[in-house]
């Protein structure tokens, strides 16, 4: 029955975050059209411009950050895909109600350069509207402070969000609901090369409508949150990575969690925790793995969703090694210490001295007369003489 409540709750979280995250988010589009906003400052976007340690090209779309530390950037509505340059070290904070940087379109963010976005009034650091959030071989740490209304995601697309290659930081302090990283409509796909590390007071990695995915050989991911670490509507997929460390400490979550889906873990160390279930889904494989603690662990069917469980109980905590699992190896009964046989002590045997059988007193007989034949044929010969 807990275990019913737990899923149940979580499958409602989710719903009533997707309806207060469709509200909210479009109140955020309130710029002008044709227009672009960098630190403040209203530029067309047919036009090239450019400011202290930012440019912004027109033809390409792309803006290219260069050291720059200011307001926040609204890079308005964009027909085709618009990019961010980073060299240098960048900041951008926003302290009003609006995304530290945000777009009506695909956004793709990248180069050698870093990125920090920090938020205090608005719980989406990053947002493209309608469109897809690409983060591509750069470093960006994203963080959010204080109150918010608004029910949103740090790192946030209505289609896919994709990581390469990137090295990203979240830190999601922000009360309220949402969490780190989010796609209402798409996937989420980190790929080969990320190095991810999320801490969230709500949720780490979402998709509403579609997938999860992790994979590749150098990609490793820590995320921790207060209620799902990772959850997919459709499906959750880890392939072959470094590492994943999934952690949630409410009471009522569940780490890892796809309600109508499958979970696939390949050939991955996987270490899953949570204050409620540890994982659950329409279905769960684990592929050249196996569950190594604990290790009688077996996954059942409990209230239609299959989960890890021990006995009777839904598992908390559990780690999948790569690998053949091996064979339980019986413990074996100790062998009873043989009793000692007392030896026994062999009867005296009766001494009965010397006796004289039948056969010696014939023997004997016999002899007394062969001497007196002889000692009579002796005599006669005497006398003959």
């Amino acid at each position: 029955m807990k275990f019913i409540k737990v899923l149940a709750s979580a499958a409602v979280a989710a719903a009533l975050i997707v309806c207060a995250a469709g509200t909210q988010i479009l109140a955020y589009a309130t710029r002008d059209a044709g227009t672009i906003v960098v630190d403040g400052k209203t530029f067309s976007s047919a036009k090239n411009c450019k400011g202290e340690n930012w440019k912004y090209d027109a033809k390409s779309r792309t803006l290219s950050l260069d050291g720059y530390d200011g307001m926040y950037i609204d890079l308005g509505h964009q027909e085709e895909e618009t990019v961010i340059e980073l060299s240098g070290t960048n900041k951008v904070i926003s302290n009003v109600e609006a995304p530290a940087i945000q777009v009506e379109g695909d956004l793709t963010i990248r180069g050698e350069g870093s990125l920090d976005l920090q938020v205090t009034s608005c719980h989406s650091a990053v947002y493209a509207k309608n469109g897809d959030l690409t983060v591509d071989h750069c470093k960006l740490d994203a963080g959010g402070h204080g109150d918010v209304a608004d029910s949103a995601y740090l790192l946030m697309a209505d289609g896919d969000v994709t990581i390469s290659g990137a090295n990203i930081s979240i830190q999601d302090e922000i009360n309220g609901t949402g969490g780190a990283v989010g796609s209402l409509k798409g996937n989420i796909l980190i790929n080969d090369g990320t190095a991810m590390s999320i801490f969230s007071r709500s949720k780490a990695l979402t998709s509403f409508a579609g997938a999860v995915r992790i994979e590749g050989s150098s990609t490793s991911a820590e995320l921790f949150a207060t209620e799902s670490a990772i959850y997919a509507k459709t499906e959750i997929t880890v392939t072959g990575a470094k590492s994943v460390r999934a952690e949630s400490n409410k009471t009522d979550s569940t780490a890892v969690y796809c309600p109508e889906g499958t979970i696939t873990i390949s050939e991955t160390p996987v270490d899953i925790a949570s204050s409620g279930a540890a994982i659950a889904g329409k279905n769960i494989e684990i592929r050249g793995g196996y569950i190594s603690d604990p290790f009688d662990a077996e996954m059942k069917e409990v209230s239609g969703m299959i989960s890890v469980v021990l006995g009777t109980d839904v598992v908390k905590e559990a780690h999948i090694q790569t690998g053949v699992k091996p064979t339980a190896t019986p413990t074996p009964s100790p062998t009873p210490t043989p009793v000692p046989t007392a030896t026994p002590t062999p009867e005296p045997s009766e001494n009965t001295g010397f006796q004289i059988t039948p056969r010696m007193m014939i023997g004997g007989g016999m002899v007394v007369i062969a001497l007196v034949v002889i000692a009579v044929l002796i005599i006669g010969k005497m006398r003959s003489r």
